[in-house]
């Protein structure tokens, strides 16, 4: 029963796993260097070896070399500064630079222990050849991986990812137009104030954005519509992404990313050339959606209905 629990969590709890095992692992080394009478501690290998290879070394240089943070490094130094087998020097040039030396006792104590370091690195071989896995080649992958692309964006990615899942696109129907009015309002009475030009598309979408050639969709989850976004045909080559709004609650998981590529995937199915869109730059996160996606301005003010200042964004489809 837990061997089947521990197999239905295994990939949840991926990082503890390995967590438990190199801890294992470090654990049964402690013991055999206790059963030794030595003081060493293994937690002090990587520091010890790199000195006694290397001669000096600074806590910076150390950090970077071993792949672990500065206070780790300083905690390592502290312990072994304290077993008499490091010493520090400032160094010649620059007395605020500190360099950390072995100690006589240092590298005597690691001549002592090379019969038992050099039984520990070949049970370790055996042990990883005997698992019929490249381990090291695993753990190199993985940190590369996570080295170009941390763990807390990959989850953003994947967060997002499953919130687009969830929403379903809907097109137009008489029904929505109360709720395409008042999403709208909602919206622009955050930002802005509702003017006549917005009016006559919000009042009549039907004359003014279906018969026209365009579309209207509506983002919903769970059978509540939290969002909605019209496609206005300019003309044989243009559609205009307009009156976007999504409603408070909904913000900031993907609707409006939806609702965009609703768009621009019908823009596209009509033979469209360009896909084009009017925007304010206090509107800092639609911004950056439609950047994102592919839409290029020059940032100058352009004349329309509108009272409020506008820019124009454009996005290329082929």
């Amino acid at each position: 029963m837990i061997d089947n629990i521990l197999e239905d969590i295994k990939f949840l709890s991926f990082g503890n796993s390995l967590k438990k095992l190199g801890e294992s692992i470090q654990k049964n080394i402690a013991e055999e260097f206790k059963k030794r009478n030595s003081e060493l501690d293994t937690s002090l290998f990587p520091v010890l070896f790199y000195l006694n290879k290397n001669e000096k070394s600074t806590v910076q240089n150390l950090a970077d070399i071993l792949q672990i943070t500065h206070p780790a490094v300083i905690q390592s130094l502290k312990k072994l500064k304290k077993m008499d087998l490091i010493f520090t020097q400032s160094g010649t040039h620059d007395k605020r630079e500190s360099y950390s030396f072995l100690t006589e006792k240092g590298k005597t104590s690691l001549e002592e222990e090379q019969d038992l370091l050099t039984d520990i690195e070949e049970l370790n071989k055996k042990l990883i050849s005997e698992s019929g896995y490249d381990v090291f080649g695993m753990i190199h992958s993985l940190k590369n991986l996570l080295r170009q692309k941390n763990y807390s964006l990959r989850m953003d990615e994947k967060i997002k990812q499953r919130q687009m899942q969830k929403i379903e696109v809907i097109t137009y129907n008489k029904k929505y137009n109360e709720i395409f009015k008042n999403l709208n309002y909602e919206w622009l009475e955050e930002y802005f104030m509702v003017e006549s030009e917005d009016e006559k598309y919000l009042n009549d979408p039907e004359k003014y954005i279906i018969k026209k050639g365009g579309q209207i969709f509506f983002a919903r989850i769970n059978n509540e519509i939290i969002g909605t976004c019209a496609a206005i045909k300019i003309d044989k080559l243009t559609y205009e992404l307009s009156k976007m709004a999504v409603t408070k609650k909904a913000q900031g998981k993907q609707v409006g990313m939806k609702l965009a590529l609703s768009v621009i995937g019908f823009a596209y199915s009509k033979n469209a050339k360009y896909v084009t869109l009017l925007t304010n730059k206090k509107l800092f996160s639609a911004i950056n959606l439609y950047k994102k996606l592919g839409f290029e301005t020059n940032n100058q003010e352009e004349k329309t209905n509108y009272e409020r200042k506008v820019f124009r964004m454009t996005l290329l489809l082929q």
